[in-house]
């Protein structure tokens, strides 16, 4: 992953970036002053989604996690999602729970699924930055590692698919994973392993080019099952019938049913025994938008470019489109849109819609928003650019909430 923040003077490291995850904007604000005046850089994130594209697209060294986001919640159940999800992107990334409503007792088990600690509101400004202070420094600069790609859920039926896959997750029971190209098995795969906490990382195989199988054990992700020939067929049924066989995760886009006809009987018996399905993304319009939106954020963020709006009629068109690389292509379609500016009808930057004159508080957010991440989030940076004093700036981004 790049870190796109700046060295404060030549040969210094970048300042510590935190992530705050909180729905509450005062909150952040009070936050992001707290860490300005003590040398941290802070990333604002006010929900799931939010959160996971931020962790995906910037370098940060530690998360602080609000646990409810929804207007009324207070069971912590959100959060605790979210530290699940954001341990499967960063396994080695320390998160510390800030908790009101949810008390003590959510706080704990939130501790029991990978927090480092937690602390309660209202915090002592002088605790929670000795605590973060610390925990900053037991980690090393070269211990930080790329994050995984951020899988975007929010379909009812993707939501079964990927509960299920979780709850195997524990297990080490074989698995078929089948879908069309560019659906999201590869990303599925690695999402198991890591909820898995099996040591190391999975052996990922090519069947088309696989002519030996790995001397180790652990989890073995073959793509393009189908594709693998009969003798290697033949070998790993052979693996799977041993004593200590290695966990193996086959993904295929041909159906089980396919499947069957092509591949060892005895292998199929193996691989038979769970198969997971994930639909064409085409038939999951709520997906199609979740990825759209995170995907803009995502590239803009990387680019350092405006966020494009997107038009209602532009929404439809994308729920409506067929999609033959599925998420891939979406993918692409957006960073296109984020690169050129431009996305066909109904999809316009800023700058360029003709549907309504911007006000000028929408021109002021723009310029902010675009210096910002122009200059990786660079207060003294992006202030510079634009002619303000840093204060100046501060007071702006705290209006915009940015």
């Amino acid at each position: 992953m790049i870190d796109h923040r700046n060295e404060s003077e030549e040969g210094e490291a970048p300042a510590p970036r935190v992530l705050f995850v909180d729905d509450d904007r005062d909150v952040q604000v009070a936050a992001r002053l707290l860490f300005h005046r003590r040398g941290i850089d802070m990333l604002s994130a006010y929900g799931t989604e939010e959160a996971l594209t931020q962790l995906a697209a910037c370098s940060v060294d530690l998360v602080l996690l609000d646990l409810n986001y929804t207007k009324g919640a207070t069971t912590g159940a959100e959060g605790l999602a979210l530290l699940r999800d954001m341990l499967v992107l960063r396994p080695d990334l320390p998160v510390i729970v800030v908790t009101g409503h949810s008390g003590v007792t959510v706080a704990v088990a939130a501790m029991r699924g990978g927090a480092v600690d937690f602390v309660m509101k209202p915090w002592n400004n002088e605790r929670l930055f000795a605590l973060v202070g610390t925990t900053l420094k037991a980690r090393r600069a070269g211990q930080i590692t790329d994050a995984e790609p951020a899988m975007i859920v929010a379909s009812d039926e993707l939501r079964r698919v990927v509960a299920e896959a979780d709850r195997l997750a524990a297990t080490r029971a074989p698995l078929l994973m089948t879908g069309p190209a560019g659906v999201g098995k590869t990303l599925l795969a690695r999402r198991i392993h890591a909820l898995s906490h099996e040591d190391g990382a999975p052996v990922m195989i090519r069947s088309e080019d696989c002519e030996m199988l790995p001397d180790e054990g652990g989890t073995w992700i073959f793509r393009n099952l189908e594709a693998l020939s009969p003798p290697m067929q033949r070998r790993l049924a052979d693996r799977l019938d041993g004593r200590q066989p290695p966990r193996v995760i086959a993904l295929s886009a041909m159906d089980r049913a396919h499947l069957e006809g092509v591949l060892d009987p005895r292998l199929m018996v193996h691989l038979g025994i769970v198969t997971l399905t994930l639909p064409p993304l085409q038939e999951r319009p709520e997906d199609i938008l979740a990825l759209n939106t995170h995907f803009l954020r995502y590239f803009a963020t990387r680019h350092g470019l405006p966020e494009p709006m997107v038009s209602e009629e532009r929404r439809a068109a994308l729920c409506g489109q067929n999609w033959p690389q599925n998420v891939r292509g979406l993918r692409a379609a957006v960073e296109r849109a984020v690169v050129t500016g431009a996305w066909g009808t109904g999809f316009e930057t800023p700058d360029t819609a003709p549907s309504a004159t911007p006000t000028l508080r929408d021109t002021e957010r723009t310029l902010i928003e675009s210096a910002l991440r122009k200059h990786g989030f660079n207060v003294t940076q992006a202030a510079r650019e634009l002619g303000l004093t840093r204060p100046a700036l501060y007071r702006r981004m705290a209006r915009y909430g940015l």
